[in-house]
C-alpha cells in the first residue's frame, strides 16, 4: 500500500505525538505532518495536499470549520473534539468521521477505514420503495412557484441555506441545507460533486483537469470544481 500523507492539526503537542504513536502501532503506512493551530493547518492542507487530516474542532487562530471553508484541497477529514457537541455539524461538512477524545484504538481504526472508503459514507443508496418529486415549490418573492426538477442544473450551499439554479438562469434560495437535498432528490439524477455542490447529471457538459483540480461544466457557462472525495461517483459515468 502506498504511504499516505497524514496531517494532524491540534494545539496539544503531547496529543499529536500520542496520536502519531498510536497510528504507527496500527501499522498504518503514512508520512506524518503536524500543525498547532488553524492557520498552520490551512497552510499545510493546501501545500502538502494530504490524504487524511485529523482536525481538532476548537483550534486557536482559525476554527476547524473556518479551515474547511477556506481550504483548496479536499482530503478525507476526521474531526476531533472533547465532546460530541459538533458531531452534527461535522457531517454537514462531509467529515468521514467524528472522534471524541480520548481516542480509542478501535475508533481510530474505524476512522482510517472510513477515510480509505469515503464514498461509502457520503451518500446512501435509495430504497426500492422510495420516490422522488418531479416538481418542487420554491420561493419567488412572496409566492411559491412550481419548477420541474429536470430544469435544475445545480445546487450550491450557502451556509445553512442552499441556492437552486435552473436552466433558465433563475436562482431560488431554500432554507434547507445542501445535505438535506441528498435525501430529497433522486441520487440517480443528482450527484454530489463537492461539499458545496450537487449537480444534475443530465446537464453535465464536460469534465476537465486543470493542474491538480478537476472541473465540470454546466449550461450557462457554469464551471464547478469536483472534490477528490467525490471523484468515484464521477468515474462511474466515464466509459
Amino acid at each position: 500500500m502506498k504511504k499516505q500523507i497524514v496531517l494532524i492539526v491540534d494545539n496539544d503537542r503531547l496529543f499529536r505525538t500520542q496520536l502519531i504513536d498510536e497510528l504507527k502501532r496500527i501499522s498504518y503506512p503514512a508520512v506524518f505532518w503536524e500543525a498547532a493551530n488553524g492557520t498552520e493547518g490551512l497552510r499545510s492542507i493546501n501545500a502538502l495536499q494530504p490524504d487524511i487530516v485529523f482536525l481538532d474542532v476548537e483550534l486557536p487562530s482559525l476554527g476547524a470549520f473556518e479551515v474547511l471553508d477556506k481550504m483548496e484541497h479536499s482530503p478525507a477529514i476526521v474531526l476531533m473534539s472533547d465532546s460530541a457537541n459538533y458531531a452534527a455539524k461535522a457531517f454537514e461538512y462531509d467529515a468521514v468521521d467524528y472522534l471524541v477524545k480520548p481516542l480509542t484504538h478501535k475508533r481510530l481504526q474505524a476512522a482510517l477505514q472510513r477515510a480509505a472508503n469515503p464514498t461509502k459514507m457520503l451518500m446512501g443508496l435509495p430504497s426500492a420503495e422510495q420516490t422522488y418529486p418531479k416538481r418542487i415549490l420554491v420561493e419567488k418573492g412572496k409566492r411559491l412557484t412550481s419548477i420541474p426538477v429536470s430544469a435544475i442544473t445545480h445546487l450550491k450551499a450557502d451556509r445553512d441555506y442552499t441556492w437552486i439554479h435552473t436552466l433558465q438562469q433563475e436562482s431560488f434560495l431554500s432554507s434547507y441545507g445542501i445535505g438535506e437535498f441528498t435525501e430529497k432528490l433522486d441520487p440517480h439524477q443528482f450527484l454530489r460533486v463537492h461539499r458545496s455542490y450537487i449537480v444534475n447529471i443530465d446537464h453535465i457538459q464536460e469534465l476537465y483537469r486543470d493542474i491538480n483540480k478537476v472541473f465540470l461544466t454546466l449550461p450557462n457557462r457554469i464551471e464547478l470544481s469536483v472534490s477528490r472525495n467525490y471523484m468515484p461517483y464521477i468515474k462511474a459515468y466515464i466509459f
